[in-house]
């Protein structure tokens, strides 16, 4: 809402239209920045990779709980959405570790080791994901994840991302303490999250065992459509998140981001209004998704006819301030029948009920 109409200052009729006119623009110029950040292409059989990082416990307790959140996310990533166990490492406190995915301690030598095999191996436009679970701490450029020996900094993820540019990168930062990393690694195509909001929130996470917990069950697939994405699992988890604070009578301690179109201010509502959370709504670890490698033509064709229903929907809700409401209300209900149709369509493609 404008200045004017919180305090109600009086305002000219003429400038009405000039107003409605600026609010288009913007809208406008947020649905092309959020359109360039989702045109990134995708090779065909493009194939999702994940590197998972579980620090330093410090106590048992803590030491058992990042070993199974790990566990649970790399066994979901394969059992649930045929991400080849090739493509999956897991790196952890332990030296040595009975688990088809384990590679060993999780040292800042074997991490810069797991980022190069993905460089390697992975082609341009193929998803790769870094998870980072365990205990944060820092400031701003001094954040950082505990490891047995040197901890791996902001500073050391940049470097490392930044060998990734040519893929479409998802950094998840599970830790405590995690949110000074968001700004310093936001970027136009990648995907951004964090547990909380800055490195003041040090107290144990609970957004991560609800942010693996979306991917391990079927409890985030809000559209039905077999799958779950990176924004699926994240509002999941920040609902959950809250739900649990609430139920314990607790002030709530943590508070999650995402920064998905470049912006290094990170929303912990993502809407697509602002252009966040729209390439996380199309980021999938499934196979069969389009651009996956069992994709096929007709699946791929009907998630792009999806995508820009999607998209209209977000453009709408951006001018809704510029629209007479009854108009607005028409155009939302025909886009999201239309929309309700093709999700529909896609399960019959698929054999899906």
């Amino acid at each position: 809402m404008s200045a004017p109409e919180r305090t109600g200052t009086w305002m000219p009729v003429a400038a009405l239209p000039r107003i409605a006119a600026a609010r288009l623009v913007r809208a406008a110029c947020v649905v092309a920045l959020a359109m360039a950040v989702v045109a990134l292409p995708a090779a065909a059989g493009a194939q999702s990779r994940a590197l998972i990082i579980s620090g330093l416990g410090g106590e048992p307790r803590f030491a058992e709980r990042f070993r199974n959140l790990a566990q649970s996310l790399a066994t979901a990533l394969h059992a649930r959405f045929g991400v080849s166990d090739a493509n999956i490492a897991w790196l952890g406190e332990d030296e040595s570790f009975k688990d088809a995915h384990y590679k060993g301690q999780s040292t800042k030598v074997a991490i810069e080791r797991e980022v190069k095999a993905i460089q390697a191996s992975a082609r341009p436009g193929d998803p790769v994901a870094i998870f980072l679970i365990g205990h944060g701490a820092g400031n701003e450029a001094e954040s950082r994840i505990s490891l047995p020996g040197p901890d791996l900094t902001v500073t050391d993820l940049q470097r490392l991302l930044d060998g990734l540019s040519a893929q479409r990168v998802a950094l998840v930062n599970l830790t405590s303490a995690s949110g000074d990393m968001l700004p310093l690694l936001a970027a136009p195509g990648r995907v951004v999250i964090t547990a909380t909001k800055t490195s003041y929130e040090r107290n144990e996470s609970h957004f991560a065992e609800h942010f693996v917990a979306a991917f391990a069950g079927d409890v985030a697939d809000t559209d039905k459509d077999g799958r779950v994405s990176l924004l699926e699992a994240y509002r999941y988890a920040v609902r959950e998140t809250k739900r649990g604070y609430d139920d314990a009578g607790k002030i709530q301690t943590e508070h999650s981001q995402l920064s998905d179109n470049g912006s290094k201010q990170g929303a912990a509502d993502p809407t697509g209004r602002d252009g966040t959370g729209v390439l996380a709504r199309r980021w999938f670890f499934d196979s069969r998704a389009p651009g996956g490698a069992s994709a096929d033509a007709r699946v791929a064709g009907l998630y792009s006819e999806k995508f820009a229903l999607e998209d209209q929907v977000d453009s709408l809700r951006m001018k809704k301030a510029a629209m007479d409401a009854a108009t607005y209300e028409a155009e939302l209900e025909r886009v999201l029948v239309a929309l309700s149709r093709k999700a529909r369509e896609i399960r019959q493609a698929e054999g899906r009920p």
